[in-house]
């Protein structure tokens, strides 16, 4: 035991690491989307040079089939390769009704379908399908972004939209009455469904907003058109109950 402690105690007093760290490779996620390259890090941060960082993906545009060297911070290097971008395009059918729209895609054996929102494709949320999917409407607009895919590669994007189903109908509130105090005018009313607030215009200009059954004013000096609109959960307005005030 006193030899093995002073042989560690030697190694120690000499600078030697008994289990140096082994530098890492980079591991990451490479997709070849039409023209462009996306590779996105698995563990570590990585550089890759002749690329551009957009968020959390590392881009290229190149057609021609290329290979890369990916840096990992601190860690090794190591080269990667894609093949040239696929040239067709999938075609797509949409059939509509008032509940769903049936998409029927054609080219390719397979394909991959992301979601778009705000003009961005969320390449994780991607999801697969062999050629036909049913997609539910909403009461907004959807879009989505379709490519084919072909081995490890896939086609340069096809964009598209399902437009919005028909809004539901907001009931109105009820009871709308004018009551007035010495300096003040005050809006009451009733409403007995499920709402988020209320908005309350004068001659068509918005004034106000309450999640109350009653709304204070200061009394007008000539005849005024009140309107008491429902603004229910999902964020539809209703198309308002008016009434008159007469000095």
């Amino acid at each position: 035991m006193k030899r093995l402690f002073l042989f560690g105690f030697l190694l120690a007093s000499c600078g030697i690491k008994a289990n140096p760290e082994v530098l890492k490779e980079p591991e990451v996620l490479v997709k070849r989307i039409g023209e462009r390259v996306y590779v996105k890090s698995l563990s570590g941060e990585i550089r890759i040079k002749g690329f551009e960082k957009l968020e959390d993906y590392w881009i290229k545009d190149e057609r021609e089939a290329f290979c890369f060297l990916v840096e990992r911070i601190g860690g090794k290097s190591k080269k990667f390769c894609v093949e040239k971008a696929v040239e067709e395009k999938p075609t797509i059918e949409l059939s509509e009704d008032k509940k769903s729209v049936k998409l029927t895609a054609k080219g390719f054996e397979s394909y991959k379908l992301y979601p778009v929102k705000g003009g961005k494709v969320f390449l994780e949320a991607g999801a697969d399908l062999k050629g036909e999917i049913k997609l539910e409407r909403s009461y907004w607009e959807r879009c989505y972004a379709l490519t084919g895919i072909k081995g490890l590669r896939e086609s340069a994007f096809i964009d598209f939209c399902i437009k919005p189903k028909e809004p539901p109908p907001v009931e109105e509130v009820k009871n709308l009455q004018i009551r007035v105090g010495k300096e003040k005018l005050y809006l009451v009313w009733f409403y007995d469904k499920d709402y988020k607030e209320f908005t309350i215009y004068k001659e068509g200009k918005e004034i106000g907003r309450t999640v109350g059954f009653s709304f204070e004013v200061s009394i007008p000096e000539k005849e005024s058109t009140f309107t008491i609109k429902v603004i229910i959960p999902l964020g539809f307005e209703s198309e308002g109950t008016s009434i008159d005030y007469k000095p």
